[in-house]
Formats: C-alpha cells, structure tokens, sequence
C-alpha cells in the first residue's frame, strides 16, 4: 500500500527533478529557456503528486486536479485566477519563495478550503468574479436560472417594458446582477443581501465589471430593505438563488460546503423551505402584474413547489427549468395580471 505523499516530499520530488540553479541572488527557478517545457514537466509532477490529495467537487466539475495546480501557480505569482481562467493562462517560471507559496496553498487546496477562497476568484458563465468566504460560491448549476431568466426578459418582458427593473435577492458576489446588467444594458437592477459582508463584496465585483451605473446594493433580508409601500408593484423580473438546503441535511453533505461556506447562505431551516416560502409569499408585492419570479431550487423541490404555485392565485403561469440530469433546478413564475393581495 503507498502512503498519500506529503507536502514535503512532493516539494523534494520537484525540487530533485526539476530546479536549477542561478546565479543571480542566490536563489533558484524553473528553468523555462524559450519555451513552458520545464513549466509543463513541473506542472505534470504536481499534478500527479496531488491527484489522491486534492478531491474534485461533484458541484465544480471544472475544478480538475490540473485546473486547482494552475490556479494556485497562477495565485502563487501574483496573478489571481479561477480555475476556469486559469487554463488558458502561461505558467510561468517560479522562484524558490513562489515555489513554497505554490506548496503552501496545494496543502491548503488538500485540506478542503474551497478553491476559490484561496485564489479569491471564480468565474460565472464568463465573468471573473472576485470571491471570498463572505459570499456562497456561484456555481455552474446556477446557470439553469439565468438561462431562463434572460429567456424571459427576451420573450416576455423586453416587449412589454423597453427599461426592465430588475430585483437580485441574495445577491452573494453579485453574479446574476453582473451578468443581467452585461447583457441587458437597459435593465436596472436592484441587489439586496442580509450579509453587509456579501453586500461589500458584490459592490467590489459591480464595480470591476463596470456595473455600478446600473446596479445599486442594499443590505437586508430579501425585501426587507424596502420601507412599508417602497417599490411595490415596481420589478418586472424578481431573481433569487436562496438557501434550499434543510438544517438535518446540511450536516450530511460535503465538509467543503458546511465547513467554509457562510451558513446564511446555505441554511434553509428544518425542511429547506424557509426562504423559499417567503419569496414565493412576498415576491407579487413588489412585482408589476404580468411579471415574473425566477428562482433556483434543490434537487427533488421542483415538482412539489411548482404545484404550490400552481394553486396559488397571484401566479398565472408556472414553468420549471430541468438540469442535464431531468431535475427541475429553477422555476419561473408569472405573477397573475389581475392579482389579489398577499395570502
């Protein structure tokens, strides 16, 4: 039976077969003479060292063994990048102090930290996110939702409202008002989040995309930013990626998740529904008539709210959004033309 390799022997192994010496301050580099092939043999060594030792998340499948050793080389010289960005950069030639950083954030990779969090970038259907503990890590699977939110703002609401207002509830880093506010430069967004931290940090990602003329951020849970009588009747579209994980199961699922990502984020109380009950209550308070909520949900939640929806009054039409795998992970709801009160 072979041991999992230590830090210290895969250091020795690069070290042995890989580093050269200069003459130039002492100190010792990879050397890369008019080409990456030493680069790609290094990046080879660690990579086969650190494949029993880094886990590939099932909910981050872009995130390979390779993906996490150029992120972290990437991070380890000075340029931060997600794993996806990553792959498409050069590796360049460490020195002997980039090459113990590099080690140093292996070992952190190895122990569960989130990649991201130790990178402090992901990327979302293209865009280059800032990332940090403060906020839920975006995650490919949220791409069912905005997939067909801007379906809806294409077919349904652009012609009806040429300037769409649009709510972002929970915003976390900030994906879903970004990529809205790139693609649909004539929506206005508003984003609340009941974590100033996650508020801060989405303000930081608006503000790197060249967002902030059409985003603005509120701190507060869902619509609780708004004083009695604001901004009802007033979003054509309402997004909201909430907590849908129940208490029990969450002390079940990966120690990636439990461990390091925020519990308000992820935490949805004793049957997963806590948020998801009050989003579907409040949300055609503050949605013009005719408009929609779109909102993503956990695996096996699809078929049970769609009929919640269903019998509620306020809604008009109900549309559920399947995953590669036939489950239903978003749902669009049309908020009724001639709806009544808040039930």
């Amino acid at each position: 039976m072979v041991e999992n390799p230590t830090r210290d022997e895969a250091k020795r192994d690069v070290k042995n077969s890989l580093l050269l010496p200069t003459q130039e301050n002492d100190l010792q580099i990879v050397n890369c003479p008019g080409s990456s092939h030493d680069c790609e043999e290094l990046l080879k060594v660690l990579v086969q060292r650190y494949a029993s030792l880094i886990k590939v998340p099932p909910d981050k499948p872009e995130e390979s063994v390779e993906a996490a050793v150029r992120a972290l080389w990437s991070c380890a010289v000075g340029v931060p990048s997600s794993s996806v960005g990553a792959m498409s950069l050069p590796l360049s030639p460490l020195t002997e102090a980039q090459l113990d950083q590099l080690m140093a954030l292996l070992e952190r990779r190895a122990s569960g930290v989130p990649l991201c969090y130790i990178t402090g970038r992901q990327q979302f259907m293209g865009l280059e996110l800032r990332s940090t503990d403060a906020a839920f890590i975006p995650r490919k699977e949220t791409e069912v939702m905005v997939k067909a939110a801007c379906s809806l703002l294409v077919g349904e609401i652009l012609p009806r409202n040429s300037k769409p207002r649009v709510l972002d509830l929970g915003t976390g880093t900030g994906n879903l008002s970004c990529y809205v506010a790139r693609q649909f430069p004539e929506c206005t967004i508003i984003a609340t989040d009941i974590s100033p931290a996650a508020a801060q940090l989405a303000e930081e990602n608006i503000k790197r995309l060249g967002c902030e003329e059409k985003v603005k951020v509120l701190v507060g849970d869902l619509f609780a930013p708004f004083q009695a009588g604001d901004e009802q009747n007033s979003f054509d579209l309402i997004l909201c990626n909430p907590p849908y994980i129940s208490t029990t199961k969450l002390q079940q699922i990966d120690p990636e998740i439990s461990e390091h990502e925020p519990k308000l984020a992820i935490d949805a109380g004793p049957f997963g529904l806590a948020v998801l009950g009050r989003l579907m209550r409040d949300a055609p308070l503050y949605t013009r008539p005719g408009g929609w909520l779109a909102f993503e949900l956990g695996v096996g939640q699809g078929p049970g709210t769609m009929k919640r929806l269903s019998k509620d009054a306020r809604y008009q039409r109900v549309n559920g959004f399947m995953d590669d795998d036939k489950n239903v992970r978003a749902i669009a709801a049309q908020i009724s033309d001639n709806k009544p009160g808040v039930q």
